[in-house]
């Protein structure tokens, strides 16, 4: 991808920790904007980020915790 679909900037690929309901993952591979920040992943990152926001929500389930 060389252009954001939001803005139109350019965007470089980068290594980022993302945060997601209160969970941090580190080191995720992703391609964001120069210019706003808007972050794009390839499918196999998004489908690994759906699967760690799912485990942790079915486990504060588990557990009684406040899903947020």
């Amino acid at each position: 991808m060389k252009k954001c679909y939001q803005c139109g900037g350019p965007v470089s690929r980068k290594i980022i920790d993302l945060e997601l309901d209160e969970v941090v993952i580190k080191g995720v591979p992703a391609e964001v904007c120069d210019r706003c920040g808007e972050k794009y992943f390839d499918t196999k990152t998004a489908t690994f980020i759906q699967e760690i926001t799912g485990f942790v929500k079915t486990k504060r389930m588990e557990l009684a915790l406040p899903v947020r």
